[in-house]
């Protein structure tokens, strides 16, 4: 059995170790990173252009408009990293340990 120090560096070192690693893997995922279309996207995260069009609107996922301020038919970019990032983050967002009971 560890004691109260024991624990209180092994905690430390888990949460180092769990920064190192996300930096770690953001720079790999940077080297790949590529521009999708908004179709692209779609596909990319296996979802609906509906769903795409409405997260879109809410400012709910990052992109970025190409085309004139006030176009009628703006071209919306996607970065796939980016979007790797927001999946990882609604995953997180979107699980509960423990099968969702609370303790």
């Amino acid at each position: 059995m560890m004691t109260a120090i024991e624990q209180a560096i092994a905690d430390m070192v888990a949460v180092q170790v769990a920064a190192a690693e996300k930096r770690i893997l953001e720079n790999l995922a940077a080297t790949n990173d590529s521009t999708l279309s908004f179709a692209q996207a779609c596909t990319y995260l296996s979802i609906s252009e509906y769903t795409l069009r409405n997260l879109v609107k809410a400012k709910a996922i990052p992109h970025r408009v190409h085309g004139a301020e006030g176009s009628k038919n703006p071209r919306y970019l996607f970065s796939s990293n980016s979007l790797d990032i927001w999946k990882r983050e609604e995953e997180a967002r979107n699980y509960r340990p423990n099968g969702g009971s609370a303790t």
